[in-house]
């Protein structure tokens, strides 16, 4: 007599059959959906890059602000003087680069003496190069521009007295060229005395002798040595 569980078995061996295949196709279902999940589709990082793009080009198209320009007369022993439309806080330098540099009757021991190429240059500017022969007979300012002028030059196109052009002992420092500043004043060279006249231009000039000590590079010391010589009547 055949035991009970192999005629179990026999009786029901296709249904048995047919119920493992499908809890095998079931967990196999299962087993993929759980892996789509962990890993997202491709296309999510296609999707991100291109608005990563379309953010570096909307970026891109922001126009950049224009830099203003200042127009300088640039003058006298230069390849190409004339009047030149430059980037606003252009030196000296760039300058006169932009006149084709320096021509061959340009005296370069003034340049190197009394011309601060590092000088940032404003709106309306001049820069003016002697040749040799002029500064061999004229003395020369520490001016960015142009060579000092006779004292009787000088009040005929300022329409002020330089009183301090004969008299060291009395220097106007509102009136005085730069010249005369580093030539009378002890402890005031050709770039100090230039940055007297540049202060006095920007602060439409001194107020009292004790200003000048607001200039770059005068201190109580070099004051305490030009007080009794300078004057701003």
């Amino acid at each position: 007599m055949e035991s009970l569980p192999k005629i179990l078995l026999d009786q029901y061996r296709l249904p048995v059959g047919i119920f493992l295949v499908a809890v095998v196709v079931v967990g196999g279902g299962v087993l993929a959906l759980l892996n789509a999940r962990s890993h997202p589709p491709e296309i999510r990082r296609i999707e991100e890059s291109s608005s990563d793009q379309s953010n570096k080009a909307t970026a891109s198209a922001v126009p950049l602000v224009a830099q203003r320009k200042i127009k300088v007369d640039i003058a006298g022993a230069v390849v190409n003087p004339g009047v030149y439309e430059l980037l606003e806080n252009v030196r000296v330098e760039e300058a006169l680069e932009a006149a084709g540099g320096f021509s061959n009757e340009a005296d370069r021991d003034w340049v190197s003496k009394n011309l601060n190429l590092a000088t940032k240059l404003s709106d309306g500017g001049k820069i003016y190069i002697p040749v040799v022969r002029e500064t061999a007979k004229t003395p020369m300012s520490a001016d960015t521009s142009v060579p000092a002028m006779p004292p009787s030059s000088v009040g005929a196109v300022s329409g002020a007295k330089d009183s301090s052009a004969s008299d060291c002992s009395h220097v106007n420092i509102n009136t005085a060229s730069a010249a005369v500043l580093a030539d009378c004043l002890p402890g005031i060279g050709a770039t100090k005395a230039q940055s007297i006249v540049k202060y006095r231009e920007e602060h439409s000039g001194f107020k009292n002798i004790e200003e000048i000590k607001n200039v770059s590079g005068i201190a109580e010391g070099t004051f305490a040595k030009i007080k009794d010589q300078i004057t701003v009547d």
